[in-house]
């Protein structure tokens, strides 16, 4: 029983990165089937995020999110080609 406290744990630290492969994945997918060029609404998303984190008292500028969401664009684009 521990160790699935400890993989349902790990799981919970990620929610965040999680958060911003998901977004960033599904706002490509449907900014693609929206208009083609609208892929990068994903990718925007992102890095828009990142930037209201940075100004927030709450969060924090994070390369990691950025990452994760720059990953869940690429995966977008290997789903759509």
């Amino acid at each position: 029983m521990k160790t699935l406290n400890n993989i349902i744990e790990s799981l919970y630290s990620y929610q965040e990165e999680q958060l911003h492969f998901f977004w960033s994945f599904t706002l490509s997918i449907i900014g693609h089937w929206i208009w083609p060029p609208f892929i990068f609404f994903g990718l925007v998303a992102t890095i828009l995020k990142e930037v209201w984190d940075a100004q927030s008292n709450k969060h924090s500028f994070s390369l990691k999110d950025i990452g994760f969401g720059l990953v869940g664009w690429g995966v977008a684009i290997i789903v759509l080609v």
